[in-house]
């Protein structure tokens, strides 16, 4: 093989996962994520549950990927997602099957709890399709992230739309398995056919970049050799780790009241369709910063570009309370997308640029629970603070401040350093 087509070799492997992932994100958005905020009024009224009630399946979802995230992200490390995403994926499909179908709440609780524990759709879903990115990448690393990701923007400026038409014209119930089979349908095959774990399994380095030789006790190149890796021990012992933590916490909170802005907005007396075009519109702003941030990501301190998500989250939820006309409500979805589109590439910037690839599935998956447990208390904290107060003021409140809070532990977020005696020892001269 020539040298040029060994490098476009080594290169078509990288962005092959890159491009497969970003397909994989963009089917997920129709899983319940962004668009689940679109079924809390229908779905209410249907198995007729209070918003507080409501809220807790987003929890009890959020919940289960806590507690299985530890596993999954070990399982990342171990064995990649090229199987992990199909069976999320099936599994994922057939409970929003049930999800459709149910006539009980008990059902939906248990159906959503369920897909929490495969991962896919929830936050810990960005083990399965944002944790090979990272392995496969380093110098180039945020560019890869932004475009695996930028699949997920573009799916919500897809399925939120596309959502509420199925809503309008074919009910909740049937909404949910035309969802549930399109998700299915794309990440299945793709997966399958084109996922691999790392360039070391097959003898190359990240960013596409020449081969090393493999010696013959070791049939893999080690991660050691391209980047500085932590064990997940030493990770712990850092004070950059539970600041991110708790910046994440902080934030998740925060995120988990936004499954309560559609129908804040629709009750404002904004019109069902120009809602979800807004939040088609919040999409676009997420599918535009994380291609943005990613560059950024590459160039500037992450910890900086992180920070700013969470200044970005406060400013918009301040314009939903002092919103009076469908400039305001364009300009909050906007601003709120913006913010997510850097939180989504940061946070997995952040923990592979200080912790490194090796232990990175376990590590986020430690993080995990504790992240995801802050978000789970979002939701139904919001749906209590409506059925008690008649509205959803109080709960915006309270999300600025936890937000303006989350920026200030990020901004405090230094990268770790090892300690001496931790530091590997230069080879003897001579």
């Amino acid at each position: 093989m020539t040298t040029g087509a060994a490098k476009r070799s080594r290169w078509f492997y990288g962005w092959t996962v890159v491009a497969t992932l970003c397909m994989v994100n963009f089917a997920t958005a129709a899983t319940g994520t962004l668009n689940l905020g679109l079924f809390i009024i229908p779905m209410s009224e249907g198995l007729g549950i209070s918003r507080g009630v409501f809220g807790w399946l987003s929890t009890s979802r959020s919940l289960a990927a806590g507690g299985s995230s530890l596993v999954i992200g070990s399982l990342v490390d171990r064995f990649g997602v090229r199987l992990l995403l199909p069976v999320s994926s099936l599994v994922t499909g057939l409970c929003l099957i049930g999800i459709g179908a149910s006539s009980q709440m008990y059902q939906v609780f248990f159906l959503f709890s369920f897909m929490g524990l495969v991962g896919l759709g929830s936050q810990a879903g960005s083990l399965l399709s944002s944790v090979p990115v990272a392995k496969w990448f380093v110098a180039k690393r945020g560019k890869a992230l932004s475009i695996a990701m930028l699949g997920g923007g573009i799916g919500a400026i897809v399925f939120v739309p596309v959502t509420q038409v199925l809503i309008s014209r074919l009910e909740w119930r049937m909404a949910w398995m035309v969802l549930a089979f399109t998700s299915m349908a794309i990440i299945i095959p793709l997966s399958l056919a084109f996922i691999r774990r790392q360039p070391e399994d097959m003898g190359l380095r990240p960013d596409g970049e020449a081969p090393v030789v493999r010696a013959e006790h070791s049939p893999h190149v080690a991660i050691a050799d391209v980047e500085e890796a932590w064990t997940v021990r030493e990770a712990l012992r850092t004070r950059a780790f539970w600041q991110l933590t708790a910046s994440l916490m902080l934030g998740g909170f925060a995120m988990g009241t936004a499954i309560h802005r559609i129908p804040y907005w629709t009750e404002r007396g904004f019109d069902a369709q120009t809602v979800s075009l807004a939040f088609s519109a919040d999409a676009a702003g997420a599918a535009f910063m994380i291609m943005a941030s990613g560059f950024v990501l590459d160039r500037v301190p992450p910890r900086f570009t992180a920070a700013s998500a969470f200044a970005g989250f406060a400013g918009a939820v301040t314009i939903m309370l002092v919103a009076t006309s469908t400039l305001h409500m364009f300009a909050s979805t906007v601003l709120f997308g913006f913010s997510a589109g850097i939180n989504q590439v940061s946070q997995t910037y952040l923990w592979a640029r200080y912790y490194g690839r090796a232990s990175l599935g376990t590590i986020r998956g430690i993080t995990m629970p504790m992240t995801l447990l802050a978000t789970a208390a979002g939701a139904p904290v919001a749906g209590y603070i409506y059925d008690f107060t008649g509205g959803y003021e109080l709960a915006w409140q309270i999300a600025v401040a936890v937000y303006i809070l989350a920026f200030l532990f990020m901004l405090s977020a230094t990268p770790p350093v090892r300690p001496l005696q931790s530091q590997p020892r230069p080879a003897p001269s001579g």
